[in-house]
This record gives C-alpha cells, sequence and structure tokens, in this order.
C-alpha cells in the first residue's frame, strides 16, 4: 500500500509540471476604454503600440461582432475610422497554439496579421479570407503577432485571444526529478 501511495504521488506531481494550460482573454476583464498593454502579463501576454497607429490597444463596443467587448486599434481620434489601426500582441511566455476572432473586415484581404517566433523570425503572414468575422488559428513557437487593420474599410479588431504557452523550464525539471526519484526507488527495490 506504502508503494501504490508513493507511486501515485509521484506520478501526480510529475503530471502537474508538464500540464500546460490554455488561457482565453475575452477582454471583458476590464472596463470599456482601457488602454491594454501588460494587464494580462501574468498570463503570459503583453500588448504594444503598432508601427503606423502610435497608441495601445483599446477595449470597446462593436456591434458587428459577435461577442462583446472586443481590442480595436487604436485609429484616428475623433475620426470616422477608429478601428483602423496596428498593434502588437507580445507573448512573453513562447506560445504553442493560438486562435481569435477578427474582424468585422469590409474587404477580402484587407487585413495584415504576421507571426513571428521569439526572436522576430518570420512564421506566417496571413490576411482575412473573407468580409464579416474570421477565425485566425496559428501553430508553431510564436512570440509575436503583428495586427493591422488599415487597408479595411472602417477597420476591424479582435476578440476571444486563446493560447497555449510552452510550460516553463522549472516545471520540465520538476517532472524530470518525479521521474527520476522513481527510478532511484526502483533501483533500491523501495518500489
Amino acid at each position: 500500500m506504502k508503494k501504490l501511495l508513493m507511486i501515485c504521488a509521484i506520478i501526480s506531481v510529475a503530471g502537474l509540471a508538464s500540464a500546460a494550460p490554455t488561457y482565453l482573454i475575452t477582454f471583458d476583464e476590464f472596463p470599456v476604454g482601457t488602454q491594454i498593454s501588460n494587464q494580462y502579463a501574468p498570463l503570459g501576454v503583453e500588448f504594444l503600440p503598432g508601427n503606423v497607429t502610435p497608441g495601445l490597444p483599446i477595449i470597446d463596443w462593436n456591434g458587428a461582432m459577435p461577442t462583446q467587448p472586443i481590442l480595436r486599434p487604436q485609429g484616428e481620434a475623433g475620426g470616422n475610422y477608429i478601428y483602423q489601426g496596428d498593434f502588437w500582441i507580445h507573448f512573453t511566455t513562447t506560445a504553442v497554439d493560438v486562435q481569435f476572432d477578427s474582424g468585422y473586415w469590409d474587404g477580402v484581404g484587407t487585413g495584415v496579421i504576421n507571426v513571428y517566433d521569439p526572436y522576430m523570425n518570420p512564421l506566417a503572414s496571413l490576411t482575412n479570407t473573407t468580409t464579416g468575422v474570421n477565425v485566425t488559428n496559428v501553430t508553431g513557437r510564436i512570440g509575436y503577432i503583428y495586427f493591422n487593420s488599415i487597408g479595411d474599410g472602417a477597420g476591424a479588431d479582435m476578440d476571444n485571444l486563446g493560447f497555449t504557452p510552452i510550460p516553463a523550464p522549472g516545471a520540465i525539471l520538476l517532472g524530470g526529478i518525479g521521474a527520476g526519484l522513481v527510478g532511484w526507488l526502483r533501483r533500491r527495490r523501495t518500489l
């Protein structure tokens, strides 16, 4: 019985260490009008100003999107095209799977979504394939995503950002220690 409890304890610790959570950011965690930068840093993601529009993305409403609120670029202040703009998403903990909704796109191919690894090497250059709302899914070792809706008639925004971070090296180390402990106990014939 003692051996069985020891094995269960080690397996549970090793299992917890290797499981990477998948996070979903719906942008309803903060009030409408909030500029987003490092509020989601504990989850491993930060938002940065774009190359063209210098403001941080902002939480807002968009009646054309199926879920509310959304995250939009800071376009022309006081103008009709406040959704036209760009911003960066930086995964401070490298992500392996990222998905999000983007829209409402007025024209096909008017959006620019560039995906980079943690060292800014290009992984993919994507665009919206239909008008309306698009779901984007990317996999690989993702460090940055550049979102640009300047070429769209009225611009676009994003919502429901989901991502899976790579487990931290400490978690991998903890799993290795658990496996090593099982081997050591087997060698001593304790298990």
